[in-house]
Formats: C-alpha cells, structure tokens, sequence
C-alpha cells in the first residue's frame, strides 16, 4: 500500500522522512504494555467451568471512517501472545456503491482508495504494536526511500 501510495503521489519525501522519523523514535509497544487477562469464574455450564479472556483492542479512526485496530491475540503458529494489526474498511468507502445489504457475487472484487491519513494511521500503528511490527516497519520505509532515491 505505500508504495502504491509513493507512485500514486499520496506520500511525499517528507511524509516518508516524518514517518521513518515517528517509527525509529518508537520505545514503547503494546505487546510488552498490555496483556491478556483471564478470570475464572464459579459458573458451571454443562460440566464446563466459565472462563473469561479480555483482549486489549487499541482503535484509532479516521475522517473517512476507516479504522485500525491493535489487538493482543493468541500467537497464529506458536505459544503465547502478540499484537496484530487490522484495517476496517466501510463498505461504504467502496466501489461498487450497492454492496451493502447484499450478498456478494461470485469473483467480485470491491474497490477502495486509501486516504494519506490510513496510511500514516497505518504506519503508526506497526510501529507501536511490537518490537517485531516496529522492525519491519523500519526496513520497508528504508526500501521505500532507496526505491525513490534509486
């Protein structure tokens, strides 16, 4: 998405610089500050005991209505926990306009065009989400520069 957003015009030179700038700075991260919580509780269901897991959710939403969201889920292919990162998108920020209330036809795609603002949402919220997003994060703006500059 950012390089489609550099060829596009969207980020500037000095959009990257600011970035890589907030990205580099980053010390803090939502894996390490929050964790998941269980409770157990004394409810029994059929021979289950009620248990309850509390994810932390961070969301930050846009003027178009966009959001992103930092969630501390179980880890996809190994033990423990760690920050994921999603974009939600209205479909009524798509194209074509008639998808909502509607089922999907076979091999539909739906069209979006991000705004700056996703973008750099998008960013920050790598940044900060873990060590490991944060790293990544600062490899791809560098790849980003070097394919401009290049």
């Amino acid at each position: 998405m950012l390089r489609l957003g550099r060829r596009l015009g969207l980020l500037e030179d000095k959009s990257v610089k600011a970035l890589q700038d907030f990205v580099a700075s980053r010390t803090e991260f939502c894996e390490e500050q929050f964790g998941v919580l269980e409770e157990t509780t004394e409810r029994d269901f059929h021979g289950f005991r009620l248990r309850w897991r509390r994810h932390p959710i961070l969301r930050r939403e846009t003027a178009d209505g966009e959001a992103v969201e930092i969630e501390i889920r179980h880890r996809q292919r190994a033990v423990g926990y760690q920050a994921m990162v999603f974009l939600l998108i209205p479909l009524s920020r798509c194209r074509p306009e008639d998808l909502i209330g509607r089922p999907a036809r076979a091999k539909e795609l739906a069209e979006w065009s991000p705004s700056i603002e996703i973008l750099e949402v998008l960013v920050q919220a790598f940044a900060i989400a873990s060590r490991t997003h944060q790293r990544d994060m600062v490899r791809l703006l560098k790849t980003l520069e070097r394919e401009r500059s290049g």
